[in-house]
């Protein structure tokens, strides 16, 4: 049986840098996906499979969470290809969006466990931060293309309103990621409006999680530099 607590700082040395940079790369990118062909999309789901890849390579020594992220990669493999090929398929994008929610989610709390049992601060452990906070805004996004879809099918109307598409349109996955990223950070342009009741709270939900993941973090990294000084100095009075 593994020991998260004492294995996790060598589990994730070197590693944690793949999810971040990957998670970043596909926050920057998405928008060549809009309006592209088929094969535009598929192709960038590739970004997907290697962010699939580097989240089981966090986990690898850890039996459990490895066959979890390994058992959500393939489903999300599977969904993914259905999603790209079926654009106008609600099931399609639903499975879609709860698969990689999901998947996303479950990374985000290995990295979480990791920044909270971790004595010292690294540049892993900085990495690990960033990547937790893209990715709470990318699992928004499957939360949000979800409810979204499910809205549509009971009241024939959207969970959220966007001034560039009409109300009649089915709303873009690049529009919501779009609307989870200003949400996240509560910069709050207003061209993407949440309508509904569960839109309204789960939005409000995300931007108290983004507020509060800062400041709680922050709190720990600075809580544990300032431990890792006093040893330092302790050690330095000693010899």
């Amino acid at each position: 049986m593994i020991d998260l607590k004492k294995s996790q700082p060598h589990i994730m040395q070197g590693r944690v840098i793949y999810v971040l940079a990957i998670t970043a790369i596909i926050q920057t990118l998405y928008p060549i996906t809009e309006n592209a062909p088929t094969a535009v999309l598929i192709g960038f789901q590739m970004l997907y499979f290697l962010l699939i890849v580097a989240g089981i390579l966090v986990v690898r020594d850890s039996p459990r969470n490895f066959w979890i992220l390994i058992a959500l990669g393939v489903l999300w493999v599977i969904t993914g290809v259905n999603f790209a090929l079926n654009l106008t398929e609600p099931m399609a994008q639903l499975a879609a969006y709860v698969v990689i929610a999901l998947y996303q989610a479950m990374v985000v709390q290995v990295l979480l466990r990791y920044i909270f049992t971790t004595r010292r601060v690294s540049r892993d452990v900085i990495f690990a931060a960033c990547a937790i906070y893209l990715l709470i805004g990318a699992i928004f996004v499957g939360v949000f293309g979800a409810l979204d879809i499910v809205t549509v099918q009971q009241t024939g109307g959207h969970a959220f309103r966007d001034s560039l598409i009409a109300e009649t349109d089915a709303l873009p996955w690049q529009h919501i990621a779009y609307y989870s990223a200003v949400t996240l950070t509560t910069m709050g342009y207003g061209d993407v409006l949440p309508v509904t009741a569960w839109a309204r709270s789960l939005a409000s939900l995300e931007a108290i999680i983004g507020v509060l993941y800062l400041t709680v973090v922050v709190a720990r990294l600075v809580g544990l530099y300032a431990s890792q000084e006093t040893e330092h100095h302790e050690s330095e009075i000693v010899d």
